[in-house]
C-alpha cells in the first residue's frame, strides 16, 4: 500500500533542503573545495568551520535572504594558512568583500582571515561553539547592516 502522507513529508524535507554542489578552485597551493548557495550576485557571507556541515541549518535561510553563501573546506593547517585560503577563495571567486562568520576553530580562521586583510572583511561574527538558534539572524544582520564598499 502506497503511503502518501509519508511520500509528500519526504518530497517536501528533499524540495527544502539546499543543494550540496561540492565545488572547487585552484590556488597557488593545491585546490580549495567549498559549498555555495544563494545568487552570485548577492552579498557574500563566508562560513567557517572544520566541519562544513555545521552551517546545514544555517546556509539554507541565508540564501534565501539573496545572500552568496560560501562554506569552504577548511584544509589541515594552522589558522594563519586557513586564513590565507579564504582570501585566495575570495580571490577566485571575484568576492572583493564579505561577512566571515566561524563557529569553534572557523571562528578563528575568521578572526584570522580579517587581521590579514581587513579591508576585505565587512562584519565579523564568531561563535566558541555550535551554531546557535540565531546565529543565522545575527549573521544576516550583520550582512544587512555592513558598509560594503563595492
Amino acid at each position: 500500500m502506497f503511503d502518501r502522507r509519508g511520500f509528500l513529508l519526504l518530497a517536501s524535507v528533499v524540495i527544502a533542503a539546499p543543494a550540496f554542489a561540492v565545488q572547487q578552485v585552484s590556488i597557488d597551493d593545491g585546490e580549495l573545495r567549498y559549498e555555495a548557495f544563494g545568487p552570485e550576485d548577492g552579498r557574500a557571507i563566508i562560513l567557517l568551520a572544520a566541519q562544513v556541515n555545521a552551517f546545514a541549518a544555517v546556509s539554507g535561510p541565508l540564501a534565501a535572504q539573496g545572500f552568496r553563501v560560501i562554506v569552504p573546506y577548511l584544509r589541515e593547517q594552522d589558522e594563519a594558512v586557513q586564513g590565507q585560503d579564504v582570501l585566495e577563495l575570495m580571490n577566485a571567486l571575484h568576492i572583493p568583500e564579505a561577512v566571515l562568520a566561524g563557529v569553534e576553530a572557523g571562528g578563528r580562521v575568521a578572526t584570522r582571515t580579517a587581521a590579514l586583510k581587513p579591508s576585505r572583511c565587512v562584519g565579523l561574527v564568531t561563535l566558541n561553539t555550535a551554531p546557535q538558534a540565531g546565529f543565522a539572524d545575527a549573521v544576516g544582520v550583520m550582512a544587512k547592516t555592513g558598509h560594503w564598499r563595492t
